[in-house]
């Protein structure tokens, strides 16, 4: 797996795309998925489980997937189910470092991916009971800049909609998506 992982950080970073033509990842879908699985558990009655979600991210956020993934996290947070991520990649990922912070969980980039068996074992794979008695990695900034629903561009001003809550990078009369 490590080596599988590191080839294809190579790759990434030698070409600048994602390895398998540049198609953006499904994020927002698998986070939506895991949630509704732990959903599921959580309302059969017969476990109680402490469920967290690791993200193992190695390609760059899709800005498109903003709104998804922010619901997501909210979910998540409301659900008190802590989002881990490892960063496999080049870029950090403002969208996981938002999930990370608002949820409780984890948000670790290795320097070197030749020990990552050892920091999923040591970090991820430990209770959430336990952690409490671990020096984790802490995050040094959190990225809390949001997309404009214009563009999909990550901004660091904009104006947001008093209704609807639709962050837009220029002003509008009327918002494009409430009205």
């Amino acid at each position: 797996m490590e080596e599988f992982i590191k080839q294809d950080a190579r790759e990434t970073a030698s070409n600048g795309t994602v390895a398998d033509g540049g198609a953006a990842s499904l994020f927002s879908g698998a986070l939506s998925l895991a949630l509704c699985y732990i959903q599921r558990i959580f309302r059969s009655g017969t476990r109680h489980p402490q469920p967290r979600i690791l993200c193992l991210q190695g390609s760059p956020d899709g800005p498109e997937q903003y709104v998804a993934v922010m619901n997501s996290i909210f979910s998540a947070q409301r659900s008190m189910v802590p989002i881990d991520t490892c960063i496999v990649g080049t870029q950090d990922s403002a969208f996981l470092q938002q999930a990370s912070y608002i949820t409780g969980g984890v948000y670790m980039k290795p320097q070197e991916l030749s020990g990552l068996f050892q920091y999923l074992a040591a970090v991820f794979a430990t209770d959430l009971h336990s952690r409490t008695f671990l020096r984790l990695p802490k995050t040094l900034g959190v990225d809390f800049r949001a997309s404009c629903f214009c563009h999909k561009k990550t901004i660091d001003m904009g104006y947001v909609c008093s209704v609807c809550l639709s962050i837009f990078c220029k002003y509008h009369k009327k918002c494009s998506t409430c009205g």
